[in-house]
């Protein structure tokens, strides 16, 4: 059996720990249109797979000085042999929904809430600013800023970064949460979050909790309370988009002294466990609906002027 070109491009891309995002942004087309390469739905023309072998021999150069047409040719062991690389299993496409996600979401339930996300994705389409304390640092709180993109079968393109770090992943509604995972295409580390929301056309705070690994020698687990805010709507120009999308990663994550207001602080920060559940509070972190700062309004996502400063 002849090995998918959507097969050896994704390979090719996990080589360079790059996203499809980033190289529709190279070639200079949608990024849906690399994902349905990407999941054997489409091949590309010669055209466009002409364009995508030169975008990615620019990449590639610190690799394999001489990557071209000729090597789409290699099955998919010769060409991770090529580019030095492990073979990692590809997704496979499950009925309509995207590679990669279909395997992440087997039970009906899930799918069927996927395929009918359509209106909730359009209102969280944007760019998303989040605010949580830092496990590492203490007293103090950080801003991962993250893009949420409408893909063609309803559920939420989701990516977060940090600097350098990028992970990418999916975000589906279940009633009237959000679930989101997202994971570094390079260590495969992984973040999940549940987040409340509101159903409105437009989605503009969500919170909930999230569940990562700390930057410690043994990724220590653990659990915070976050908030996203609505930082910047799409333009409807990808390249635009991804551009000050990547501008928003390279700032300072921590957020400077006084700059997150004490109410949030509080809110985001606060005591669990037995002293606090004997006091009235909560034995664990609890983000309850009634109180939720997760709020919309009836103007569609891309209806007005961004919120940035």
């Amino acid at each position: 059996m002849v090995d998918a070109f959507g097969d050896k491009l994704a390979l090719v891309l996990k080589a360079l720990s790059i996203s499809r995002g980033r190289l529709a942004v190279d070639v200079g087309v949608d990024k849906s249109l690399v994902g349905r390469w990407c999941s054997g739905r489409v091949m590309p023309s010669a055209y466009n797979c002409s364009r995508v072998t030169r975008a990615l021999a620019e990449r590639l150069s610190h690799l394999t000085p001489s990557f071209s047409m000729v090597d789409w040719d290699l099955d998919l062991d010769g060409l991770a042999d090529r580019l030095g690389v492990a073979r990692a299993p590809v997704p496979r496409v499950i009925s309509e929904l995207p590679s990669g996600f279909a395997e992440w979401l087997r039970l009906s339930k899930l799918r069927d809430a996927a395929l009918s996300s359509g209106n909730v994705s359009a209102a969280l389409a944007g760019i998303w600013r989040t605010t949580r304390p830092v496990p590492e640092i203490p007293g103090k709180f950080v801003h991962d800023y993250v893009i949420m993109q409408v893909t063609d079968d309803g559920p939420l393109l989701f990516r977060m970064g940090i600097f350098s770090n990028r992970m990418i992943g999916w975000a589906i509604a279940v009633g009237d949460q959000m679930y989101c995972c997202c994971t570094n295409q390079s260590t495969g580390g992984s973040v999940f979050a549940i987040l409340n929301r509101v159903h409105r056309p437009r989605i503009d705070v969500l919170d909930g909790v999230s569940l990562a690994c700390m930057a410690d020698a043994g990724g220590t687990p653990v659990a915070a309370a976050i908030l996203l805010e609505r930082f910047a709507d799409l333009t409807g120009d990808p390249s635009a988009d991804e551009a000050r999308y990547e501008a928003l990663l390279a700032e300072h994550p921590v957020a400077p002294d006084g700059s997150v207001p004490e109410d949030l602080q509080n809110y985001l920060l606060f005591d669990t466990g037995p002293t606090a559940l004997a006091n009235g509070g909560d034995a664990m972190i609890m983000l309850r609906a009634l109180t939720s700062r997760a709020r919309g309004s009836a103007v569609p996502a891309g209806g007005d002027a961004d919120r940035a400063a």
